[in-house]
């Protein structure tokens, strides 16, 4: 199967795949991007005489206008017993931004997705989060789903009570996303750290799913505040089930 080539390209090139085509083409001293997305048209014009397009998978929540910051995942319940640990796999839905990069200095000039976003509310209406939702199959083992559609989330469980716990779902907050790609694979990796029943720690871990793959440039580190820390993990308090 020929995917949506992630990687870095020149100034002039066209991707076709299914409803969607992308072009950079010259004209005179500009460049012209044009993207039509199953009739969803977006076209810039770029003063930049020499430089290089990036095209990578970003942290799916910037569609539309950044409405949450909180990935959702519901999978199929699994029960772990007592102070175990068990390693599953999810998909996760793909968002793909279109960078232009001159020497460091690089822009996002589009950001669009092949999948129609859904959302849902974790947490009581009064202050729970609005959350970007995806429902996965549990995978045993690593599964292969279109990259330019949905991502893997390699997730180690971490049950450290001392009975079983019901999982299913796990929350992720945006900062901290790691996400890794080829041409056939868009990965990140995780861990969830169960402390109670309901209650729960989520966090990203900066390695890829298996070697060769690059690292994504992450849109929210580059919009974070320099000085402000911000923590690394995000606390599930609202159940998770």
């Amino acid at each position: 199967m020929v995917h949506l080539m992630y990687g870095r390209y020149g100034y002039e090139f066209c991707i076709e795949k299914d409803d969607l085509s992308l072009c950079f083409s010259r004209d005179d001293d500009f460049l012209r991007y044009s993207r039509d997305l199953g009739g969803s048209k977006v076209e810039r014009v770029i003063a930049s005489e020499s430089g290089t397009v990036i095209i990578n998978p970003v942290e799916p929540l910037n569609l539309p206008d950044e409405v949450t910051r909180y990935l959702e995942i519901r999978f199929e319940p699994i029960e772990i017993e007592p102070g175990a640990t068990r390693r599953v796999y999810l998909t996760f839905p793909i968002e793909i931004a279109v960078f232009v990069m001159k020497d460091d200095a690089y822009r996002c000039i589009d950001i669009l997705s092949r999948v129609t976003p859904k959302y849902s509310l974790y947490g009581p209406t009064d202050s729970g989060v609005i959350t970007r939702y995806h429902y996965s199959e549990l995978f045993l083992r690593s599964p292969n789903p279109d990259p330019s559609l949905y991502g893997v989330v390699e997730l180690d469980l971490m049950n450290t009570m001392k009975g079983w716990v019901e999982v299913s779902r796990v929350v992720f907050e945006n900062y901290g996303m790691k996400i890794y790609y080829d041409t056939d694979l868009v990965s990140m990796s995780a861990g969830m750290k169960i402390i109670k029943q309901n209650v729960a720690y989520t966090a990203f871990e900066n390695k890829p799913l298996r070697d060769g793959m690059q690292k994504s440039i992450e849109l929210y580190y580059t919009r974070t505040v320099a000085g402000v820390e911000k923590p690394n993990y995000y606390e599930m308090l609202e159940g998770l089930v």
